[in-house]
């Protein structure tokens, strides 16, 4: 981006106005109707008035839902056919909590307090935690969504450079796909929005953002490493009524990473995988159950360091004692709903697998953007925010009508 268009955008952010809808606004907690749409704001909270993060917020029976954010808070847009269906709220250690939709709206106070529940796994011997991993990985075919299927979500990366996000990239996709050890069969990019480019040095990823979130999922790459890791019970808790086994696997020495620690959260019952977490690139996969019990995924975000080599002028104008800059490729993705009938989905070709985020050109839809079902801003996305505005002053929403 030249510097006479970071003038020329400051200029034009002072002079557009925003217009502001007003909302009803009850105890802090939104729900407004725009024809048939029907928009539900909320806050989940635990018996001491914590904010209880990453919770999964569905409706089972449809196939739609998100996740809290890390303050509790979330966001969901249905349509007037949903008042009669059940909001489930699910969360690590706590009871499931159930309400219908028309019933939630009708409270005064819609913040949603999850009561603790207490696990009885402390004196029950497991069997050794390297064969129950094994069995439950191995039975994932059966635990999770193993018919084709089709997830919509919402895929976040930005491109930070020398500790300030300097790009950031936003699609409104979809994909089918088997259970979680299988390729993705079709991938489709809807809508793109995307923030004026202000890194230093410009990097490509080989594939979609999307594709790496799938094919470095521990539960594809199960008999390649985690097989081979030292498995050991850490803890155990619950999601959903159901007692889940913590279990931690470490293995020294692993190419590119050193020592690798996954964490998988296994019902003790089902076999089911509710949540997995990975040293590598600090990534987490969080699962949802469908209307059928089986297990799909629900949100995930991780990140790569490393380091960039940079121009001398660069360097000069940083006052680097090295030609080096820190980098990194921070992500996000909601899967705002999920698709089983094949009638219904609408994934076409397989292009945007093969393509950098940041090279698929679509026109930037504002009012598509206004009207999603986008989850509150998460503590990840003001963070971009603020950094991404803080290199030329220039608000993020002017950056997504100029530079698309």
């Amino acid at each position: 981006m030249k510097p006479y268009l970071y003038s020329k955008l400051s200029a034009v952010c002072c002079l557009r106005k925003l217009t502001l809808m007003v909302l009803m606004i009850v105890g802090g907690i939104q729900v407004h109707a725009q024809e048939s749409q029907l928009v539900i704001e909320g806050l989940i909270k635990d018996n001491y008035e914590m904010a209880v993060p990453y919770v999964a917020v569905t409706i089972p029976s449809k196939n739609i839902g998100t996740t809290s954010t890390e303050e509790g808070t979330f966001y969901l847009s249905l349509q007037q056919s949903n008042l009669q269906d059940t909001i489930v709220v699910s969360s690590m250690g706590f009871k499931s909590f159930k309400i219908k939709v028309e019933d939630y709206i009708k409270n005064e106070d819609r913040t949603i307090v999850l009561e603790d529940d207490v696990n009885e796994l402390e004196a029950v011997e497991i069997k050794d935690s390297k064969e129950y991993v094994l069995e439950s990985i191995k039975n994932a075919d059966e635990t999770f969504i193993d018919d084709t299927h089709q997830l919509n979500m919402i895929y976040r990366r930005t491109d930070v450079q020398h500790e300030v996000s300097k790009f950031f990239v936003e699609h409104y996709m979809s994909m089918q796909m088997k259970g979680p050890k299988s390729e993705i069969r079709k991938m489709q990019v809807h809508e793109v929005r995307k923030s004026a480019d202000y890194r230093i040095v410009k990097r490509n990823q080989w594939d979609h953002a999307a594709v790496y979130m799938i094919n470095i999922n521990p539960l594809r790459d199960f008999y390649a490493s985690l097989k081979k890791m030292d498995w050991k019970k850490t803890g155990d808790t619950t999601y959903d009524g159901e007692d889940v086994v913590i279990l931690e696997g470490t293995k020294e020495k692993v190419k590119n990473v050193g020592k690798l620690v996954t964490t998988v959260y296994i019902g003790f019952d089902t076999n089911n995988v509710y949540k997995i977490e990975c040293s590598a690139g600090n990534a987490v996969y969080q699962y949802a159950k469908n209307a059928d019990g089986k297990m799909y995924l629900s949100y995930h975000r991780r990140e790569y360091p490393g380091r960039e080599t940079i121009s001398a002028r660069h360097q000069q104008a940083l006052g680097l004692d090295k030609p080096q800059i820190t980098s990194a490729y921070r992500h996000e993705a909601f899967v705002l709903s999920v698709i089983t009938d094949k009638k219904k989905m609408t994934t076409k070709g397989y292009d945007a697998s093969n393509k950098e985020m940041a090279d698929i050109k679509l026109p930037y839809n504002e009012e598509f953007w206004k009207n999603l079902s986008l989850p509150p801003e998460t503590a990840f996305y003001k963070k971009i925010k603020a950094e991404l505005e803080s290199n030329y002053g220039v608000p993020l929403e002017t950056q997504f009508k100029f530079v698309n």
